[in-house]
Protein backbone atom coordinates (compact mmCIF):
# COMPACT_ATOMS: atom_id res chain seq x y z
CA UNK A 1 0.00 0.00 0.00
CA UNK A 2 2.73 2.36 0.64
CA UNK A 3 4.32 1.76 -2.67
CA UNK A 4 1.00 2.96 -4.03
CA UNK A 5 0.96 5.83 -1.69
CA UNK A 6 4.37 6.89 -3.59
CA UNK A 7 3.45 6.11 -6.84
CA UNK A 8 0.59 8.53 -6.45
CA UNK A 9 2.93 11.51 -5.36
CA UNK A 10 5.73 11.32 -8.38
CA UNK A 11 3.52 13.03 -11.06
CA UNK A 12 2.72 15.99 -8.42
CA UNK A 13 6.71 16.01 -7.05
CA UNK A 14 7.80 15.87 -11.13
CA UNK A 15 5.20 18.97 -11.25
CA UNK A 16 6.94 21.06 -8.32
CA UNK A 17 10.32 20.10 -9.52
CA UNK A 18 9.75 21.23 -12.74
CA UNK A 19 8.23 24.56 -11.59
CA UNK A 20 10.56 25.43 -9.36
CA UNK A 21 13.37 25.35 -11.97
CA UNK A 22 11.14 26.99 -14.16
CA UNK A 23 11.26 30.09 -11.66
CA UNK A 24 15.26 30.14 -11.22
CA UNK A 25 16.39 33.68 -12.63
CA UNK A 26 17.69 33.20 -15.96
CA UNK A 27 21.87 34.03 -15.81
CA UNK A 28 22.20 37.74 -16.01
CA UNK A 29 22.97 38.99 -19.31
CA UNK A 30 25.49 42.11 -19.32
CA UNK A 31 24.74 45.35 -19.94
CA UNK A 32 25.40 47.35 -23.34
CA UNK A 33 28.57 49.35 -23.02
CA UNK A 34 26.59 52.31 -24.81
CA UNK A 35 22.80 52.57 -25.84
CA UNK A 36 21.98 54.62 -28.80
CA UNK A 37 18.19 55.64 -28.88
CA UNK A 38 15.84 58.01 -30.15
CA UNK A 39 17.48 57.57 -33.62
CA UNK A 40 16.32 56.11 -37.08
CA UNK A 41 17.80 53.14 -37.27
CA UNK A 42 17.94 51.45 -40.66
CA UNK A 43 18.70 47.17 -40.44
CA UNK A 44 19.19 45.86 -43.47
CA UNK A 45 17.19 42.68 -42.19
CA UNK A 46 14.86 40.67 -44.73
CA UNK A 47 11.94 42.82 -44.28
CA UNK A 48 14.22 46.16 -45.03
CA UNK A 49 12.84 47.39 -41.14
CA UNK A 50 13.93 50.51 -39.22
CA UNK A 51 14.53 50.82 -35.63
CA UNK A 52 14.60 53.50 -32.68
CA UNK A 53 17.24 51.90 -30.88
CA UNK A 54 20.39 49.90 -31.10
CA UNK A 55 22.82 48.39 -27.62
CA UNK A 56 26.24 48.02 -27.73
CA UNK A 57 28.44 45.45 -26.36
CA UNK A 58 32.22 45.20 -26.71
CA UNK A 59 32.24 45.79 -30.59
CA UNK A 60 28.73 44.07 -31.49
CA UNK A 61 25.19 45.22 -32.21
CA UNK A 62 23.52 43.08 -28.55
CA UNK A 63 20.82 44.63 -29.57
CA UNK A 64 18.21 46.74 -31.70
CA UNK A 65 14.88 47.23 -31.23
CA UNK A 66 12.22 50.26 -29.44
CA UNK A 67 13.52 52.47 -27.38
CA UNK A 68 11.97 51.59 -24.27
CA UNK A 69 12.93 47.78 -25.11
CA UNK A 70 16.76 48.51 -25.28
CA UNK A 71 16.90 51.02 -23.02
CA UNK A 72 15.28 48.72 -20.50
CA UNK A 73 18.92 46.37 -20.67
CA UNK A 74 20.93 49.53 -19.49
CA UNK A 75 22.91 49.32 -16.58
CA UNK A 76 24.41 51.75 -13.72
CA UNK A 77 27.31 51.90 -16.11
CA UNK A 78 25.92 51.91 -19.33
CA UNK A 79 26.35 55.45 -21.46
CA UNK A 80 23.05 56.51 -23.13
CA UNK A 81 23.34 58.82 -26.41
CA UNK A 82 20.20 60.75 -27.33
CA UNK A 83 20.68 60.71 -31.61
CA UNK A 84 17.31 63.53 -31.35
CA UNK A 85 16.21 61.41 -34.65
CA UNK A 86 19.62 61.16 -36.62
CA UNK A 87 19.77 57.94 -38.90
CA UNK A 88 22.20 55.00 -38.19
CA UNK A 89 23.23 53.19 -40.86
CA UNK A 90 25.42 49.41 -41.56
CA UNK A 91 28.76 50.02 -41.30
CA UNK A 92 30.48 51.34 -44.49
CA UNK A 93 33.45 51.07 -45.31
CA UNK A 94 35.32 52.90 -47.55
CA UNK A 95 37.82 50.52 -50.08
CA UNK A 96 39.23 53.39 -52.41
CA UNK A 97 41.05 55.38 -49.25
CA UNK A 98 42.86 58.36 -50.00
CA UNK A 99 43.91 59.22 -46.26
CA UNK A 100 47.28 57.80 -47.01
CA UNK A 101 48.24 60.90 -49.04
CA UNK A 102 50.82 62.79 -47.93
CA UNK A 103 52.21 60.04 -46.05
CA UNK A 104 55.29 58.17 -46.17
CA UNK A 105 57.70 57.08 -49.22
CA UNK A 106 58.60 60.18 -52.33
CA UNK A 107 56.73 62.83 -52.25
CA UNK A 108 55.23 63.44 -55.56
CA UNK A 109 52.52 66.13 -55.09
CA UNK A 110 54.73 68.71 -56.64
CA UNK A 111 55.95 66.60 -59.51
CA UNK A 112 54.46 68.10 -63.06
CA UNK A 113 56.19 66.06 -65.87
CA UNK A 114 57.65 61.79 -65.95
CA UNK A 115 61.23 64.16 -65.68
CA UNK A 116 60.36 65.58 -62.14
CA UNK A 117 58.91 62.05 -61.12
CA UNK A 118 61.55 60.31 -62.70
CA UNK A 119 63.92 62.55 -60.92
CA UNK A 120 62.55 62.97 -57.36
CA UNK A 121 62.43 58.86 -57.48
CA UNK A 122 65.66 58.72 -58.55
CA UNK A 123 67.01 60.86 -55.59
CA UNK A 124 65.48 58.67 -53.77
CA UNK A 125 66.62 55.49 -54.89
CA UNK A 126 70.17 56.96 -54.28
CA UNK A 127 69.74 56.72 -50.31
CA UNK A 128 68.00 53.23 -50.37
CA UNK A 129 69.58 50.59 -48.42
CA UNK A 130 69.92 47.57 -50.82
CA UNK A 131 66.58 45.63 -50.95
CA UNK A 132 64.93 48.39 -49.60
CA UNK A 133 61.56 48.84 -51.37
CA UNK A 134 60.75 52.70 -52.26
CA UNK A 135 57.20 53.92 -52.43
CA UNK A 136 55.52 57.01 -53.27
CA UNK A 137 52.48 58.81 -51.36
CA UNK A 138 48.74 58.60 -52.92
CA UNK A 139 49.11 62.29 -53.39
CA UNK A 140 49.52 62.95 -56.61
CA UNK A 141 47.84 62.60 -60.31
CA UNK A 142 49.21 61.32 -63.58
CA UNK A 143 46.61 64.55 -64.89
CA UNK A 144 49.24 66.83 -63.29
CA UNK A 145 52.08 65.68 -65.45
CA UNK A 146 52.41 67.17 -68.82
CA UNK A 147 52.44 63.76 -70.83
CA UNK A 148 48.95 63.20 -68.99
CA UNK A 149 50.08 59.35 -68.50
CA UNK A 150 51.46 57.18 -65.38
CA UNK A 151 55.51 56.41 -65.95
CA UNK A 152 56.07 53.62 -67.73
CA UNK A 153 58.09 50.76 -66.32
CA UNK A 154 60.80 51.59 -68.63
CA UNK A 155 60.71 55.14 -67.01
CA UNK A 156 60.98 54.18 -63.90
CA UNK A 157 64.05 51.52 -64.88
CA UNK A 158 66.87 54.45 -66.42
CA UNK A 159 67.08 54.57 -62.58
CA UNK A 160 69.49 51.54 -61.40
CA UNK A 161 71.99 51.69 -59.18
Amino acid sequence: MAGRKAMAYRPALFVLFAAALSAQRPEAVPAPDVIYYNAHVVTVDDQFSYAQAVAISGDAFSAVGANGAVRQLAGPKTRQIDLRGMTVIPGLTDNHLHDAGGGPGVDLSRTRSSDDVLEAVGDRVKRAEPGEVVISNSDWHEAQLKEQRLPLRRDLDTWRR
